[in-house]
């Protein structure tokens, strides 16, 4: 008699496990659920807020800008010269981010129908007398431009990129990095041309300046491999004259303009 007693206690308590098991599925499947829906609203929820912020984005330009203004050059505004006009120094930076003094003004002249700072004209006529002399005819067909055109440039340039599809906004930072606005263009110095390169990039023209050019004091102004350096993307016509002793010094440490300038400055620190 007590063994079937036990037995049947036995019995239930098996019987109440039995029935437990299910109950435990439930609860398991429905903390899945609760997690799973939790998940979803959360993806709802950035979705939401990305699109959001799209449509505000869109609505408000000044944010582009900002957001642009982390990539695009910052521009300093020209140091004021105290003289009242001088010939800008043969190695000075203009580009971007730095403005021509006010008051520096090139002393010019004419060379291919072009205007030129005399210094750069005297070694270029030599110049092209060498090249002559090898089979080479080189031509000028860029030089001084003022302020006032290059801004008519650059204007320009930022209604062809509007044009094809930019925010003014954004064509105006990304004109700044394809043509300076006046005031920051090297062609202002009178010691900026670009050549005419008829065979284009490994050319005649092209081959022959870069060989003989730092002799009469003209460097490749902007090489493809310095583009992080200069900002710049490569312009295989356009050189700069730096002077004779400037630019055989520059090919022979393998410097653009902005390494040989900061090389200089450290060098007159020590």
């Amino acid at each position: 008699m007590g063994l079937w007693k036990r037995n049947g206690r036995s019995g239930r308590r098996g019987e109440r496990v039995l029935k437990s098991q299910p109950g435990w599925r439930g609860v398991n499947q429905v903390r899945r659920l609760r997690i799973l829906m939790t998940v979803i609203a959360v993806v709802i929820l950035i979705s939401v807020t990305a699109g959001l912020l799209l449509v505000w984005y869109q609505l408000h330009p000044s944010l582009e800008k900002e957001l642009f203004a982390s990539s695009a050059p910052e521009y300093s505004e020209p140091v004021q010269s105290s003289a009242a006009s001088s010939a800008p120094d043969l190695l000075v930076l203009v580009g971007s981010g730095r403005g021509l003094m006010e008051g520096v003004v090139p002393d010019l002249t004419e060379q291919d129908g072009v205007q030129v700072d005399k210094r750069l004209a005297a070694a270029y006529e030599e110049m092209k007398k060498a090249a002559a002399d090898s089979g080479v005819e080189l031509k000028i067909t860029r030089g001084y431009v003022t302020a006032e055109q290059q801004e008519v440039l650059y204007k320009q340039k930022v209604q062809e990129l509007v044009a094809a599809g930019y925010t003014q906004v954004r064509a105006e930072d990304t004109a700044q990095s394809l043509v300076e606005r006046g005031g920051y263009s090297e062609y202002q110095t009178g010691l900026a041309v670009d050549f005419e390169l008829t065979g284009g990039t490994g050319g005649a023209q092209s081959e022959w300046l870069l060989v003989n050019g730092p002799q009469y004091g003209f460097v490749l102004r902007y090489p493809e491999n310095k583009a992080s350096v200069t900002q710049k993307n490569a312009e295989p016509q356009h050189f700069r004259y730096v002077g004779q002793e400037n630019a055989q010094r520059m090919r022979q440490m393998g410097f653009c303009l902005e390494e040989y300038v900061s090389y200089l400055s450290k060098q007159s620190k020590k």
